[in-house]
């Protein structure tokens, strides 16, 4: 194959895949509104009133999730066009600047049989559990934070200022459930999301080999994915 000059099939897949990853980019940028705008909606209608329940603004925590669990949905498919778009970068758009023997003829084309066996794939590439991670580490680490803080400030001056942290931790109770188990099982669920946080892989790369997750960088485990 000539490097100057990569196949027309290529040329229209890379166009292709980058509208398909540009799609996809939306979609998240969309799910991420979704969860401010309910966020704000909530924590508002949640501090209209000294008597509206605390439990409201836990709601939102609830819906975010859901926003969450759908936008790591996404991003498993964003991340698959993202591959690929990176792997043509990799072995198609570098040679043809470049030039010279760098990767070898034979790379490339192991590279393109990849590719191909890849389009033939529907299962994605990056688990929803790494999925959930990632997003909680770029957006909803930070609007899961902002709601916790804004529950607790709920908890503290409705209906009246709280004289001490005992009567923060009995206002917390929801129906049946004692504050106390609210409070750990909040607790539980946020220790969830920070480990899952600290172990997704990220998308910064160098010298095209992803960098290990936060987690990874602290125990000096292997880089991530090579393209």
């Amino acid at each position: 194959m000539d490097r100057r000059n990569p196949p027309q099939v290529l040329i229209h897949f890379y166009r292709a895949a980058v509208g398909h990853a540009d799609v996809w980019r939306n979609r998240l940028d969309a799910t991420t509104h979704w969860a401010v705008l309910t966020t704000a909606a909530v924590v508002t209608f949640g501090f209209g009133d000294t008597h509206d329940p605390h439990f409201v603004i836990l709601m939102a925590m609830l819906f975010v999730f859901l926003f969450l669990y759908m936008e790591a949905r996404r991003y498993q498919i964003y991340h698959r066009w993202m591959w690929r778009l990176r792997l043509l970068h990799h072995f198609m758009i570098v040679p043809a600047l470049r030039g010279g023997d760098d990767p070898s003829e034979e790379v490339i084309q192991a590279k393109w049989d990849e590719l191909a066996d890849d389009l033939g794939r529907t299962v994605p590439r990056i688990g929803l559990l790494k999925s959930v991670g990632y997003r909680v580490r770029r957006n909803y680490g930070p609007l899961l934070t902002l709601i916790l803080l804004v529950w607790g400030l709920k908890l503290y001056i409705h209906p009246e200022e709280a004289t001490n942290f005992g009567d923060m931790v009995a206002r917390a109770q929801v129906g049946i459930l004692p504050g106390a188990v609210v409070l750990i099982g909040l607790g539980v669920f946020l220790i969830v999301l920070v480990v899952l946080a600290m172990r997704a892989p990220t998308e910064q790369m160098r010298d095209w080999v992803t960098l290990p997750s936060p987690i990874g960088r602290i125990t000096r485990q292997g880089s991530g994915d090579q393209y």
